[in-house]
């Protein structure tokens, strides 16, 4: 038996699909796996144009694009996730692009290896869906026990998407701020202080002024907080969201200058996603009402929140809150009157 007998054999029987192109962008090889994957017939792909095969639905720019970059960049190898349209139902693949080559070195064509990852998405989608209920429930307990922040969780979680998308248009964090970001980022948000589930009543609800040593017991609600989200996080499937959680839940009282709790670090050494969190954390305490004060007008808030940029807050944060600030009023008197 030769070696090319032995190679398509393994190529027909694998459970990956494989697609092999020509630098000519034409399809040279494809196995049984990947006609079911892609839901095509052979005489559909087998000596076709790759561009004349899956262009028929606009939902499959994606997986198009991927495969366009693999030909015309075919030195570079990739791994991606991207959706593909069958015509009736939407699938997950998990796409790997490589070349080939001849004895002499030359790229001769393009190898796709296909896999689909539909079920394990949606397995992932429903355990992440059923995990950050359970999260949420914990979150709408710490606030429905504080009566000092009716309505906080969902404020600040809008605030902080407005913020990071402003940072997200002026191209600021490049390195850290994409869509996926951002949507983390607000999901995230509702969780910055689950820490006060530990916080006995009498301290999270005191009419007045802390002592110094309740003070100190109500400080330690970010480290709890970040302690609690890491314990979920091991004991769960992993969300990229809960990341940005645990940052913000231990690093939203960090200060700029490094004066704040409970870690005492300072600048770019804070996460990003808290230092987001942190003003919008406080400029809602400000113009909010308490059980101990009433709510800031919005312009003394907005003299604070400005003082305070490169001491407290991260001025480019600050300057990205400042020019959403038409915004961040609409969350807060829409909100404010649904309360």
């Amino acid at each position: 038996m030769n070696n090319e007998l032995i190679s398509r054999n393994i190529i027909r029987d694998m459970s990956d699909g494989l697609v092999a192109i020509g630098m000519d962008g034409v399809i040279t090889l494809i196995n049984d796996s990947a006609l079911g994957i892609l839901d095509k017939k052979k005489d559909e792909l087998l000596g076709k144009k790759f561009a004349k095969c899956f262009f028929e639905f606009e939902e499959n720019d994606g997986f198009n694009q991927c495969v366009l970059n693999a030909i015309y960049h075919s030195g570079e190898s990739r791994k991606t996730i991207t959706s593909y349209f069958t015509g009736s139902v939407t699938k997950k693949l998990y796409l790997t692009t490589s070349y080939m080559q001849d004895d002499d070195g030359n790229k001769v064509g393009i190898i796709l290896i296909l896999d689909d990852i539909t079920k394990t998405i949606e397995l992932q989608e429903r355990l992440i869906k059923n995990q950050m209920g359970t999260i949420m429930t914990i979150a709408e307990l710490v606030e429905s026990r504080d009566g000092n922040t009716g309505g906080h969780i969902k404020r600040t979680a809008e605030y902080v998407k407005i913020i990071a998308q402003q940072l997200y248009e002026d191209r600021q964090f490049p390195e850290t701020i994409d869509l996926k970001f951002i949507r983390d980022l607000y999901t995230a948000a509702p969780l910055h202080d689950v820490g006060k589930i530990n916080i006995p009543d009498v301290i999270l609800n005191k009419p007045g002024k802390l002592t110094d040593e309740e003070f100190e017991i109500m400080k330690s609600h970010a480290a709890t907080g970040r302690k609690l989200l890491s314990d979920a996080v091991a004991a769960t499937e992993h969300s990229s969201f809960l990341d940005i959680a645990i940052d913000m839940a231990g690093a939203h009282h960090e200060r700029f200058d490094g004066k704040g709790y409970p870690d005492h670090i300072q600048g770019n050494d804070i996460p990003l996603c808290a230092r987001i969190m942190a003003i919008a954390d406080v400029f809602d305490a400000l113009v909010s009402k308490r059980v101990y004060k009433p709510g800031m007008p919005l312009e003394k808030a907005y003299a604070i929140i400005r003082e305070e940029s490169g001491t407290h807050f991260d001025p480019i944060c600050t300057e990205a809150f400042f020019k959403a600030q038409k915004k961040i009023e609409e969350v807060l008197n829409r909100l404010n009157g649904e309360n």
